[in-house]
């Protein structure tokens, strides 16, 4: 059984395609020292977590370490490995587009329970909260550990790593191992038996659409068929909508992202807490287990229909340039360099940069006349991250109840507000860095440094949720306010 094993294996390894372009030395060190610049003169919190020595020992360690032979997958590892001491949400890096995904995706939707991995949809015969043991003779947790580096996330938060490796684990893997044309997956069964399958890889495509019935988005918790219809009217759409459970006098109002149109989404909101006075709601429940943030004046709005008093966000904001560095690199900016840096901060001098110690959105941070009186709690997850997080500070700021998991962005600060994109000239590494550092306004200082915002109750998925497709958060509410 062993030799049938190994054979197989053996196989497999022949089919992986090193799809990657080489660079020369000097081209990838160029490549590297522009990467470097960028970061030493732009980016506002480069020591946050790792101290300078060590940082610039890393940048130069690296540096020596690019060889004749590094592929541009191979710089963009070497990149990962500074960007991940950094330790900063908003700083991407996205691979060159040499390694084709497309046609060559792991085939199976997994999702992370208690640091393993599980099927979330029940494809290839495969049920549906079988464990993952092992992909092409990899243990799982190996590579879940090999996987976090590609994910970007505040300080020590894992919960927004976890959310991005169960979305992007097919393109993940393959950075990391290479395209491969066929898995050898070993799991064990919600019986408890071993097995193993023999899985050839798929188009992004296909695997996109498998995703969208995922166990997880709970589909039957609401009576619904699961697919790409729940798919796109309840886990992808990005306006605000609310559904009612009437018999509780509650009201779910999920919001998916603060990144639309702020006048169109000022406008939303309006009209639904209209509605939820006209009926009387006593309840409201909003979530944001699925926000990633967007822009925050319409965090704001959605936090002054819950707010009883005036409230802050932000105590300052911080840069280290007023210009965008490396600036012929840059591909796009989406704001007014004058404007947003130069012209907004240069009056405002500190001895490392310049600062601004006020918020220009403070006086839209009041009650709505149309504010909601009643009970309120906030779903969470490591996906709320940026403005979604902020708006979970504010809730914590004012004993709003938050249930759920570990928001994915930092309690304390965050880098944000002004976001470049770069492309490498010879990788064609594409990087995004966010050119301002902001400091939240909390009262709670108790909480660790380098952690995203705790729920009041922690409230995580269970396996035997997962199986059944019941939604472990909303489940409580309704059977709390129940009683």
């Amino acid at each position: 059984m062993k030799r049938i094993i190994f054979i197989v294996l053996f196989s497999i390894i022949t089919n992986i395609l090193y799809a990657q372009k080489h660079i020369d030395s000097l081209a990838a060190v160029k490549d590297f020292q522009i990467f470097e610049n960028i970061l030493k003169k732009g980016h506002p919190s480069l020591y946050e977590y790792t101290k300078q020595d060590s940082l610039d020992y890393l940048f130069e360690t690296t540096k020596e370490s690019i060889t004749q032979n590094v592929s541009d997958i191979d710089l963009y590892k070497k990149m990962l490995q500074v960007t991940s001491r950094i330790k900063d949400g908003h700083l991407l890096l996205f691979a060159p587009n040499t390694i084709k995904t497309e046609q060559y995706y792991f085939p199976l939707v997994l999702k992370i329970i208690n640091n393993h991995f599980y099927t979330d949809t029940d494809d290839f015969g495969i049920p549906i909260g079988s464990k993952i043991g092992k992909i092409n003779g990899k243990e799982a947790s190996k590579i879940l550990e090999d996987l976090k580096k590609y994910s970007a996330a505040d300080g020590y938060n894992i919960t927004k790593k976890y959310r991005d490796i169960e979305l992007k684990f097919g393109a993940f893997y393959a950075y990391e191992y290479g395209i491969t044309k066929e898995f050898i997956v070993e799991y064990t069964d919600p019986t408890g038996m071993v097995k193993s399958i023999d899985l050839k890889a798929e188009s992004f495509v296909t695997v996109k659409l498998r995703n969208t019935k995922r166990n997880s988005y709970f589909a039957k918790f609401h009576k619904q068929e699961n697919g790409f219809d729940f798919f796109k009217n309840y886990i992808n759409k990005k306006d605000p909508f609310v559904y009612y459970k009437e018999y509780l006098s509650t009201a779910v109002l999920t919001v998916n992202s603060f990144g639309v149109d702020i006048k169109t989404f000022k406008s939303n909101l309006v009209r639904i807490f209209k509605e939820l006075k006209k009926k009387e709601i006593k309840n409201l429940i909003i979530d944001v287990r699925n926000n990633d943030g967007g822009f925050r004046p319409n965090a704001v709005h959605l936090y002054s229909f819950i707010a009883r008093k005036p409230f802050k966000q932000i105590v300052s904001e911080r840069v280290i340039s007023l210009t965008v560095r490396e600036k012929e690199h840059a591909t796009r900016t989406f704001l007014n360099e004058k404007e947003f840096l130069t012209d907004r901060f240069k009056y405002h001098p500190v001895y490392d940069g310049w600062k601004l110690n006020f918020d220009d959105l403070e006086a839209l941070m009041v009650p709505d006349r149309n504010r909601f009186k009643g009970k309120v709690y906030i779903l969470t997850s490591g996906t709320t991250f940026s403005a979604a997080s902020t708006f979970c500070i504010n809730a914590k700021n004012e004993d709003i109840t938050l249930i759920g998991e570990e928001t994915g962005g930092d309690y304390y600060s965050f880098n944000g507000q002004f976001p470049v994109y770069y492309e490498f000239p010879n990788s064609k590494i594409v990087m995004v860095m966010s050119m301002v550092k902001v400091e939240n306004f909390v009262k709670d200082k108790t909480i660790k440094k380098g952690f995203g915002t705790p729920p009041d109750r922690y409230i995580n998925l269970s396996v035997e949720n997962l199986k059944e497709g019941t939604d472990p958060l909303l489940d409580y509410l309704f059977r709390l306010i129940k009683g």
